[in-house]
C-alpha cells in the first residue's frame, strides 16, 4: 500500500507539473469611461484572454479552444448591437462602434473548396449561435453572405497601389454577413459572461450585474473577437477579446450644479451610475485597470506644452511659431499644449497615473519633436486592486463631472483654429453620413447617401497638402491624395436591385461626372435567392467640398408568400452603409506617457491593449442608420383561405379513412362468409386508395417532403428520369 501511495503521489505531482507547464493562460481586463455629452456617459469594457495550451486550461474557455482548433479560422469578429451611435450629439467615438443588429466577419484559411467553405461557415454559425444564445439561422442563408470589398488602407499603401478587391487576411477567404434587425437581450449577455474566468461575480464584469442599467442604455454593443496567432517563441496560440460598450443617460444636473458651486465636492460614483458594485477582484487577471477620460474644457484643456527641439525648450506657442521650436510635418495636424489640471476638478481619490497621448512625428535629424495628440484625450489611470484594498470591497471611484457644454470628439479638436476665426464653439464630428429612400410606389425607388464634412476637417485637409499618405503614382499631379479619398461600401439584398447606370454624384449640390473622380470600384451583382449585391466605390473628394451625395435608382422584386417575415407590412431592412475616410489627426507614433500636473517630462511609457486600440489605424469608419424598404405585400387572406381549404380536405380524408377502418360490417348471422370476404377486400382496397390519395396530396403541398421522398427513392435504386415540381 505504501508503494501504491507513492506511485499515486508521484503521478499527481507529474500531472500538476504538466498542467502548470501546458496551461499558459493569460487574462486582463480594462474599463474606459468618458463623457460624450453632459448627460451621457460612455463605458467601455475590454476583456482580453489568450492561451497557448492545447487541452488543459486554467481560465481560458474550452469551448473557444475547441472551436478554434476544429475549424480552419484566422479571425472571427461577432457583434450584437442595439441602438445607434449619435454622431451629431456624441461626436466621434473613442472606441469602435458597430451598426444595429448582428455582424459576423470571418477569415478562413486558403485552400478550402466551395463546399468545404460553406460547411465551415455553417459550423461556425451554429457554434456562435450556441455560445451567444442567439438565433443566427438567417446567417446560414447565402443571401446574407458577402465577402471581399475595397480597402482604403490598401489604396493608400505606398507600394503598388493595388486597386483590386480586398483579399482575405493572410491569404485566406473572407466571409461577412449582417442581420440588420437582430434583437439583443439579457439572454445574449448571460452566455457571453460565461466565457470570462469569473463571469460577473468578480472583477470589472461585476459592474454588468444590474441588467436594467445595461439594457436601458441608449447604445449597447456586445463584441467577440477570436483569432489565432503565433507567440514570439513560435508557439501557436488562441486569443479571445470580449468588449461591451454602453452609453448611459444619467441625471446629474442638480449634483452638477452643487459641484460647480462647491468645486471641492465629490463627483459621480461609477458604481452608482451602473447600479452595481465590484466587491472582489478576479484572481486570474494579470491587469485590472480603470481609465477615466478628462472632460472637455473650452477654457483650454491644452494650453501650453513644452516642446523640446535641439535642447531649446518652448514654453508657449509664440516661440514655436517664430521658428525656434519647429513642429515638423504635423504642425497643421496638431497644436501644442499642456494639461491644465486645475480647469477640471479631479476625483476624490488621486489616480495612480495620469496618461497623456504624446505624438512623436519624424522630425529632421538632430532634434526631437513632441506634441500632445488632439485626437485622444488625457486619461486618469486607476488600479482596481488598490481601489478595492482602500475602499473595503468597493471601488468608490468618483468620476469628474462633464462640462456644461456638449462634448465633441476628438477632444478639443479644432478649438484653437475656431477661436482664431472668432468662434468659441467646440468642433463637431469630422464626418457624418445618413441615408434615406425616395419614391412613392412599391415597384421603383431610389437610395440617397449623404456625406457631410465639418469645416474643421476641410481646413485640416487643405492645410495638410497630402502629407504622409499618397496612393499609386506618387509623383506630383499623378498620385491620389489619401486624405481626399472617401470609400463607400453598401450591401443590397437580392430583392433590392440597384441600377448602377443611374448613379449620380453631387458635390455641394452640383452634379459632377463620376469617371474623373472615381479612384476604385467593385460592383458585384446579386444573384436571385443566392447572394446579395455589393457596391464598393472610392471617390476623390476635393478638400473644399462640404457635402457629397450619391443617388441610385433601384427596383423591387416580388417575393413568394413564404419569404415574407411575420410582420410583412413593416418592410425589409437593408444593412447599414460603411463610409471610410482618413483621419487627419492620426499620428503614426503615439505613446501614452505618465505625467502629473507638476511634471511634464513623461519619462515612463505605458501600453495596454485598450490604449493601443484607441489610436490604432489612420482609417476611420462611419456607419449609417438602418434603411427600411417597403415591398409589395400580397393579399394574405388568400393563403389563409388556401390553408383552411387544405386543412378541411385533409380532415375529410382522415375522417373517411378512420371511419372506413373502424366501421364494422353486417351481423354474422345475416351474411354469408363469401360476402364477408368480399367486404374485407373492398375495405382494404378503399384504405389503400385513401392512403395513396393522402400521400399524393401531402407530396403536392409540402416541397420539403417531396424532396426527401425523391432522395429516398434515389437511394433505393429507382431510376428517376423526372422530378416532381
Amino acid at each position: 500500500s505504501l508503494m501504491l501511495q507513492y506511485i499515486v503521489w508521484t503521478a499527481g505531482l507529474m500531472l500538476a507539473i504538466a498542467v502548470g507547464c501546458n496551461a499558459q493562460d493569460v487574462f486582463s481586463e480594462e474599463l474606459l469611461t468618458a463623457w460624450v455629452s453632459p448627460q451621457h456617459l460612455l463605458v467601455h469594457f475590454r476583456f482580453d484572454q489568450g492561451t497557448t495550451a492545447s487541452r488543459l486550461h486554467t481560465s481560458f474557455p474550452h469551448a473557444i479552444q475547441q472551436l478554434a482548433s476544429t475549424l480552419r479560422l484566422h479571425a472571427v469578429e461577432l457583434s450584437l448591437t442595439s441602438g445607434r451611435w449619435r454622431y451629431t450629439t456624441w461626436g466621434r467615438p473613442l472606441v469602435a462602434v458597430t451598426p444595429v443588429g448582428a455582424v459576423l466577419d470571418a477569415s478562413l484559411r486558403a485552400g478550402l473548396k466551395p463546399q468545404a467553405l460553406i460547411a465551415h461557415w455553417a459550423a461556425l454559425v451554429n457554434a456562435l449561435s450556441g455560445l451567444s444564445c442567439a438565433s443566427f439561422s438567417l446567417l446560414h442563408d447565402p443571401t446574407s453572405i458577402s465577402g471581399g470589398g475595397i480597402s482604403l488602407r490598401q489604396l493608400l499603401a505606398p507600394t503598388t497601389g493595388n486597386r483590386s478587391a480586398e483579399g482575405p487576411v493572410a491569404g485566406g477567404q473572407r466571409l461577412r454577413a449582417m442581420l440588420p434587425h437582430e434583437p439583443l437581450c439579457t439572454e445574449n449577455l448571460t452566455p457571453w459572461l460565461r466565457l470570462l474566468p469569473c463571469r460577473d461575480q468578480a472583477g470589472l464584469a461585476s459592474l454588468l450585474r444590474h441588467r436594467p442599467t445595461v439594457f436601458g442604455a441608449e447604445y449597447v454593443s456586445l463584441g467577440l473577437m477570436l483569432e489565432r496567432h503565433a507567440t514570439p517563441k513560435g508557439r501557436r496560440g488562441v486569443r479571445l477579446v470580449q468588449t461591451v460598450t454602453l452609453v448611459i443617460r444619467t441625471a446629474l444636473k442638480r449634483a452638477q450644479q452643487q459641484q460647480q458651486a462647491h468645486p471641492s465636492a465629490p463627483g459621480a460614483d461609477l458604481e452608482t451610475v451602473l447600479g452595481a458594485r465590484v466587491e472582489h477582484f478576479c484572481p486570474p487577471a494579470m491587469r485590472s485597470e480603470v481609465l477615466v477620460a478628462e472632460p472637455d474644457s473650452p477654457e483650454g484643456l491644452f494650453a501650453t506644452w513644452r516642446t523640446r527641439s535641439g535642447g531649446v525648450c518652448c514654453e508657449s506657442e509664440d516661440e514655436s511659431q517664430n521658428g525656434s521650436c519647429p513642429l515638423g510635418d504635423y504642425a497643421a495636424a496638431a497644436t501644442t499644449g499642456t494639461l491644465d489640471a486645475h480647469n477640471t476638478p479631479g476625483p476624490v481619490r488621486e489616480p495612480s497615473r495620469l496618461l497623456l497621448p504624446v505624438m512623436i512625428p519624424a522630425g529632421s535629424p538632430g532634434f526631437a519633436v513632441e506634441a500632445v495628440s488632439q485626437a485622444l484625450p488625457a486619461l486618469r489611470r486607476y488600479d482596481t486592486l488598490e481601489l478595492l484594498e482602500v475602499g473595503d470591497r468597493a471601488l468608490g471611484l468618483q468620476l469628474p463631472y462633464p462640462h456644461p457644454q456638449p462634448s465633441t470628439q476628438p477632444h478639443i479638436a479644432g478649438v484653437h483654429e475656431m477661436r482664431a476665426n472668432g468662434d468659441d464653439r467646440l468642433a463637431g464630428p469630422d464626418l457624418q453620413a445618413d441615408r434615406y429612400v425616395t419614391g412613392a410606389n412599391l415597384l421603383h425607388g431610389a437610395v440617397v447617401l449623404r456625406i457631410q464634412r465639418s469645416r474643421e476637417l476641410r481646413a485640416r485637409l487643405e492645410a495638410s497638402q497630402c502629407t504622409g499618405w499618397r496612393g499609386s503614382g506618387g509623383a506630383e499631379g499623378g498620385g491620389t491624395c489619401g486624405s481626399s479619398l472617401v470609400c463607400i461600401n453598401q450591401l443590397f439584398p437580392w430583392y433590392v436591385r440597384p441600377w448602377m447606370h443611374t448613379l449620380t454624384v453631387l458635390y455641394d449640390g452640383q452634379e459632377v461626372p463620376l469617371r474623373p473622380h472615381l479612384v476604385a470600384q467593385q460592383v458585384r451583382p446579386a444573384v436571385q435567392r443566392s447572394s446579395p449585391g455589393v457596391v464598393d466605390l472610392c471617390l476623390r473628394v476635393p478638400p473644399a467640398v462640404a457635402e457629397v451625395q450619391l443617388r441610385v435608382a433601384f427596383s423591387k422584386a416580388f417575393l413568394t408568400v413564404f419569404e415574407y417575415p411575420p410582420d410583412a407590412h413593416r418592410g425589409f431592412d437593408v444593412p447599414a452603409a460603411v463610409v471610410s475616410y482618413l483621419d487627419p489627426l492620426y499620428a503614426p507614433a503615439v505613446q501614452w506617457r505618465v505625467t502629473s500636473p507638476g511634471d511634464v517630462s513623461g519619462a515612463e511609457v505605458v501600453s495596454s491593449p485598450l490604449l493601443s486600440g484607441l489610436s490604432a489605424g489612420p482609417v476611420k469608419q462611419v456607419y449609417t442608420v438602418g434603411l427600411l424598404v417597403p415591398l409589395a405585400a400580397p393579399d394574405f387572406s388568400m393563403p389563409y383561405n388556401v390553408i383552411c381549404l387544405s386543412s378541411t380536405v385533409l380532415a375529410v380524408y382522415f375522417g373517411a379513412l378512420l371511419n372506413l377502418l373502424t366501421r364494422r360490417g353486417c351481423a354474422a348471422g345475416h351474411a354469408a362468409p363469401e360476402r364477408s370476404k368480399v367486404s374485407l377486400g373492398g375495405k382494404a382496397l378503399q384504405a389503400l386508395l385513401m392512403l395513396v390519395l393522402f400521400s399524393a396530396l401531402a407530396l403536392y403541398l409540402d416541397a420539403e417532403l417531396r424532396q426527401h421522398a425523391m432522395e429516398l427513392l434515389a437511394k433505393l435504386g429507382f431510376p428517376l428520369e423526372f422530378k416532381l415540381k
